[in-house]
């Protein structure tokens, strides 16, 4: 039984009037979403990076976790957003991806970002899981870490509750019902060559988000767990831009650099 608690940590800044969520995925940890925290505290952003409910330690924690407790570690650290920043921006990978779309389905955000998360599930994904039940295994295993670079490396469990996977899914199609509930700006990226969850459901969110603001960026230099492959750079820098343009403030310029400029004339 290998704990991967070295290897997860929660993460936490004050920074401006900016919130930004940062959810990581699915039997994973924190650290396949630690580049979008780092590059958005760098900026100044207040960031709040937890680890979900059942994760960053065994599988046998995650066993004894349900999908509501899943979803309310997402929820407290967005209420902790809520208390300390004017605008809130969530920024979801994988499962994490389908617990962002449900918050911002559920409150006001001012901005929705998703990473190779799921929209609607992949029938082979939902065969397979269907055949683990079937074949009444308490744990179905998780495969190879989809991942396109040969020296990257993404810390994760190696086995998934069948219990949890049933609750995901119907969780993952409530979801994906109710997108049009989605109102925030919103930017998907997605891996054209994501093995777990292929991109071809993007079209579905992309078409049913009632978001004035959709932009939709395919990535072609990462599978699966992007933000620890090649695409990392081009995710983090689009990342950055899209919340500068949400940001109402963010042409405002402190007032010590405005006088400044008025003396200069």
């Amino acid at each position: 039984m290998t704990s991967l608690a070295q290897h997860s940590e929660s993460f936490e800044q004050i920074g401006n009037h900016v919130g930004i969520l940062v959810l990581h995925g699915f039997a994973c940890t924190t650290q396949s979403v630690q580049p979008w925290a780092e590059a958005f505290a760098k900026r100044g952003y207040t960031v709040k990076m937890p680890i979900l409910a059942g994760h960053g330690t065994t599988s046998e924690d995650l066993y004894n976790t349900t999908i509501e407790q899943l979803v309310h570690s997402a929820t407290a650290a967005l209420e902790w957003l809520q208390e300390r920043t004017e605008h809130q921006v969530i920024c979801g990978f994988d499962f994490g991806g389908t617990v962002a779309q449900h918050l911002a389905q559920q409150y006001h955000v001012d901005g929705l970002l998703l990473l190779n998360a799921a929209y609607q599930l992949p029938t082979k994904m939902l065969d397979n899981v269907e055949a683990v039940i079937q074949s009444s295994d308490t744990y179905g295993p998780i495969g190879t870490a989809d991942i396109k670079n040969p020296r990257a490396t993404v810390y994760r469990y190696d086995k998934y509750p069948v219990a949890l996977a049933r609750e995901m899914i119907i969780f993952t199609k409530d979801v994906a019902a109710q997108s049009n509930r989605i109102q925030a700006p919103l930017l998907v990226m997605h891996s054209t060559d994501d093995h777990v969850l292929p991109p071809q459901t993007v079209d579905h969110l992309i078409a049913t988000a009632s978001s004035k603001e959709k932009h939709l960026i395919m990535l072609q230099d990462s599978y699966h767990y992007a933000l620890v492959d090649y695409d990392a750079p081009r995710i983090v820098k689009q990342s950055l831009y899209f919340v500068k343009g949400i940001d109402p403030d963010r042409y405002a310029q402190p007032i010590e650099e405005k006088q400044k400029r008025k003396r200069r004339r």
